[in-house]
């Protein structure tokens, strides 16, 4: 055992006035470890931004939506049992539905509108509210013959080019309202006034979305669009396994979870991120085709010592186990200099807080390091660093003594 490791340590030193193997050596070391120190930190991130991207997204939703059914209104002893169930944090009732938002200015834009009860609404955080002097969650609700209040997302406000502390008008349009006298559809109309932004985080929703009160938003769509309950969970994670347990609740048509809300988004991010990890696979294994062609090299340069070797009496398996030893001499240096390096760069991306461009809706590049895939990228390149000794190992154990010494 010592002596296979102490001739696999010399034969990748090189000759004494051969530099060649040497140098591929280290160039062999130097691939595992910044194949195995991309693939880390390339992961880390993809995973700090899949988390930061779920945190927003369950911010701004409710962990289990219960639609009712149309016409149906849930009343205090549904809400009240709900939230006596375990684990529920809160129990509100919106309503969610499509409509054309037009400005004074005659802009027009699809959006997205969301009636919640401002008493009942929790976000949280990182979800950011500006309110014009004087407005709050009150301003929402019509009082007499005052125009109601609206929220904007910020991104939906500055395209429409609305400036907020204006109190500026806005009409919210459905146009699939009731049938007039004539038998003829006729639009629902609503007159708002802004009241202040909204910053949720996320692009798409401070892009398309506008915040209002229940009663003015069930008044724009009917029933067209049914009443919902939003509940949510102490634990996010925990609203698929529990879905099952309020299919039965009195007027629920459907329940739906977050996760299937937003199936297209995060199937799309797995995707990315199984992209990612194939192609950061085929870099190492590159890395290991370095070693192989390295190790071809050493049986080349080494055919004399090897045929004197096997003279001496040592067998095949041993003249095998110094190519195995050299191929796992250089994965285990390769991918402990890789893991540091790559733990060194999240280190320093998490504490330097690197700045990104303002369309990324992200103040710094998230890092979210998994011990797991620490071990799994590891043993990654320790299995492709020992696969690539195979075939170097089988050519040193074939050559037979006469073959190799009979030109010396």
């Amino acid at each position: 055992m010592k002596a296979q490791t102490f001739l696999a340590v010399k034969f990748l030193s090189g000759k004494e006035r051969s530099f060649l193997v040497s140098f591929l050596t280290w160039m062999a070391i130097l691939g595992v470890l910044v194949s195995v120190a991309a693939f880390l930190v390339v992961e880390a991130v993809m995973v700090g931004f899949g988390k930061d991207l779920q945190a927003k997204v369950i911010g701004f939703s409710p962990h289990l939506s219960l639609v009712l059914k149309p016409g149906a209104s849930a009343g205090p002893e549904l809400l009240q049992r709900l939230r006596d169930l375990p684990g529920v944090a809160g129990v509100a009732r919106l309503v969610d539905g499509e409509a054309v938002l037009r400005t004074e200015e005659d802009e027009t834009q699809g959006v997205r509108v969301r009636g919640l009860e401002p008493g009942a609404a929790r976000f949280p955080p990182s979800f950011q509210v500006f309110f014009e002097e004087g407005e709050g969650w009150d301003s929402l609700r019509a009082e007499g013959e005052q125009v109601p209040g609206i929220l904007l997302g910020r991104e939906l406000a500055s395209s429409l080019g609305v400036v907020p502390f204006l109190r500026e008008g806005v009409e919210l349009l459905y146009p699939f309202g009731e049938v007039g006298p004539t038998g003829e559809v006729e639009p629902n109309l609503r007159r708002f006034r802004i009241v202040g932004t909204f910053k949720s985080g996320y692009f798409d929703y401070d892009n398309k979305f506008a915040l209002a009160s229940l009663e003015q938003v069930r008044r724009l769509f009917g029933e067209h669009s049914p009443e919902q309950v939003g509940v949510t969970f102490a634990k996010p994670e925990e609203s698929l396994a529990r879905q099952g347990a309020f299919q039965g609740l009195p007027d629920v048509e459907r329940v739906e979870t977050w996760q299937q809300k937003n199936t297209r988004l995060f199937s799309a991010l797995r995707l990315e991120r199984l992209g990612m990890a194939f192609v950061l696979t085929l870099m190492v294994l590159l890395a290991s085709f370095n070693i192989l062609s390295m190790l071809m090299m050493v049986v080349y340069e080494r055919r004399r010592d090897l045929a004197i070797l096997k003279s001496l009496g040592m067998s095949e398996r041993d003249i095998s186990g110094i190519f195995f030893r050299a191929g796992l001499w250089i994965g285990v240096v390769g991918g402990l200099g890789g893991t540091a390096l790559g733990l060194g760069l999240c280190w320093l991306i998490q504490t330097v807080k690197l700045p990104l461009p303002t369309p990324y809706y992200l103040e710094a590049l998230p890092v979210d390091v998994n011990p797991l895939w620490i071990a799994l990228t590891f043993l990654l390149a320790l299995s492709m660093s020992l696969a690539a000794t195979l075939l170097p190992a089988r050519e040193g154990r074939r050559l037979t003594v006469v073959e190799a010494l009979r030109y010396e």
